[in-house]
């Protein structure tokens, strides 16, 4: 048992918001985020939208065939078609210019401080401008709504301890709905909590199955990751809605698989705050990582949490107060 727990922990401290050692903390852009304006006259070749765009809206994606055998079919939870992937041709699976993790591509948050008096913000650094030009052109989000004092909370589910109830009687204590993006060991694990999750009105997202980085993988495999989640999700928790909002492992992504995320009509969720919060032997003092939250406040804030240990739990319904507070509102994903 302790063998396992410390594979679990091990894994986790994999996932990061891509600096390990000192992770950065909060992100702004002037620019800001832009909704992806593509019509269906612009989907990639062999999208079949005979389908009306208003059905299946939760309905169930699937797959068939082989890359190759040339013959590679994935249809959408929507219903479109894709049997035609050249408009992956050309584009690079490299990561972003500015990542500093070469191995496995982790996102990373770009850096404000919020000056608690006069609450103004300054950005300290953001990432490179490849990186939003992928945000923008694969509607994929970074920030949402930054032109709004508003943030939205995500939680990132690998496996599951003792602290989750805790945190979901706090949202609901408070009345805040989040985002809870799992994989395949917590879906396994703690179908009750999942289950609590959507009964409360929280969404729940997709974090692959395996933690893979999905850049790495060919289209099959990575249709693998998305859709075998799913399909866990149906077993353990049966009438669930599709997961159609995605968070990649370690919120790893390249213009590639951005690409592939959109054509599947899948929304691709990064984040724009996160700090080091993943390890459960380790966590900060409840009070600094309050004011670290705080500190970390902007417009249009993404943030990425995990629930694997005491701190959140402790901390997260004296930020909601404070969020209020200081003007601000709290949505869910889909808002």
């Amino acid at each position: 048992m302790k063998l396992l727990m410390v594979i679990l922990i091990a894994s986790m401290l994999l996932v990061s918001c891509g600096h390990v050692e000192k992770p950065a903390v909060g992100a702004g852009r002037d620019t800001g985020y832009t909704e992806s304006t593509e019509s269906e006259d612009t989907l990639p070749a062999g999208a079949d939208t005979s389908v009306p765009e208003d059905e299946a809206e939760n309905g169930y994606a699937s797959y068939s065939g082989t890359e190759a055998g040339g013959d590679l079919t994935y249809t959408t939870y929507k219903g479109k078609k894709l049997t035609d992937f050249s408009f992956l041709d050309g584009l690079s699976r490299d990561f972003f210019s500015d990542t500093a993790d070469k191995t496995n591509g982790s996102w990373f948050c770009g850096n404000t401080v919020r000056d608690a008096g006069t609450g103004e913000v300054t950005v300290i650094f953001d990432r490179a401008d490849d990186v939003f030009d992928a945000l923008e052109k694969y509607g994929s989000v970074y920030r949402k709504n930054e032109d709004e004092k508003v943030i939205y909370i995500t939680f990132d589910c690998g496996y599951e301890t003792e602290w989750t109830d805790d945190v979901l009687d706090v949202l609901k204590e408070k009345d805040v709905k989040a985002s809870f993006f799992l994989n395949g060991q917590y879906i396994k694990t703690a179908p009750e909590l999942v289950k609590r999750m959507l009964d409360e009105g929280h969404i729940v997202g997709n974090h692959g199955n395996n933690h893979k980085v999905m850049s790495k993988l060919s289209i099959e495999e990575l249709f693998y990751e998305v859709e075998s989640n799913n399909e866990l999700l149906q077993e353990y928790v049966p009438g669930a809605p599709y997961m159609k909002y995605f968070r990649p492992s370690y919120g790893s992504c390249s213009a590639w698989d951005m690409a592939l995320y959109q054509a599947m009509d899948l929304e691709n969720i990064l984040y724009s705050w996160a700090y080091y919060d993943y390890d459960p032997e380790d966590q900060m003092d409840p009070a600094k990582a309050l004011e670290t939250m705080k500190k970390g406040l902007h417009n249009g804030s993404v943030l990425m949490l995990h629930t694997v240990g005491s701190t959140n739990a402790q901390v997260l319904g004296d930020f909601i107060d404070y969020v209020r507070a200081e003007g601000f509102e709290i949505r869910n994903i889909d808002e």
